[in-house]
């Protein structure tokens, strides 16, 4: 938390600085943009198993900008992309027999996500030239808002018994329905594991804040952060970063 009040501060002492350097011929035009966004996302949760997953995301989208202030390069943003989310992780689900037992064959266990979404951004920018250069630095504060279309989870278990993976349970199921998964343990007939999972929420809406660099009002880069305000799964949020590379026109 400390870092971003640190990274909110610098944002805002920009403005200051920028209000103070910019000349009075300010520029109010707005652009339009095609974009492409990396964000690496871990997920927050109360559940242990769940707690840490890391997604990939990644989106393509449009935005326009507009001007808010004859006086200052001040600009409202808003965009509309498509997401793609997805994430593997791998436990060994007998550790503890294991640990007691080392001839016991270990068993993998494996989730994998994805998820299609549509997203969109609103943010505001403010947009400081920098003298004798070609360079514009934007900082931005903002929402994002997600709507997952479409999202499954294919689980699959396998023992390792003498170097041979032997495939014993694989199930897929929608994200967005409850559903109860149990696992026998082939040999033993035993539940390995029983779980119920509760349906995601399809929508999801967060904060976010960063800041842009453009070169000759065309190309842009920009790093931000962010946070959703509400859970996707019981008490499960998504923290995420997000890298952007932009064309302007």
């Amino acid at each position: 938390m400390s870092r971003i009040k640190y990274l909110a501060v610098a944002a805002l002492l920009l403005c200051g600085i920028s209000a103070s350097a910019q000349n009075t011929s300010v520029n109010t035009t707005g652009w339009q943009s095609v974009w492409f966004h990396w964000n690496p996302s871990k997920v927050k949760s109360d559940y242990a198993e769940f707690n840490n997953n890391k997604f990939n995301q990644l989106s393509l989208g449009y935005s326009r900008a507009f001007s808010v202030s004859r006086d200052l390069p001040l600009f409202v943003e808003g965009g509309l992309g498509v997401q793609y989310s997805y994430d593997k992780d791998t436990k060994v689900w007998n550790k503890a027999a294991i640990d007691k037992d080392p001839s016991v064959a270990p068993i993998y266990h494996t989730d994998k996500y994805r998820v299609l979404s549509a997203i969109a951004p609103a943010h505001v920018l403010y947009k400081w030239d920098i003298p004798s250069s070609k360079l514009s630095l934007m900082p931005f504060v903002g929402l994002n808002f997600r709507f997952d279309i479409v999202g499954r989870n294919r689980r699959e278990a396998a023992r390792i018994r003498d170097g041979a993976i032997q495939d014993f349970d694989k199930k897929s199921y929608d994200l967005y329905k409850d559903a109860n998964d149990v696992t026998y343990d082939p040999e033993t007939k035993a539940v390995i594991s029983e779980y119920h999972h509760q349906g995601w929420d399809r929508f999801q809406w967060g904060w976010e804040f960063g800041a842009k660099l453009q070169y000759n009002n065309r190309f842009t880069v920009g790093l931000s952060w962010g946070r959703d305000f509400n859970d996707f799964a019981k008490n499960s949020k998504i923290r995420q970063r997000c890298i952007t590379l932009e064309y302007n026109f």
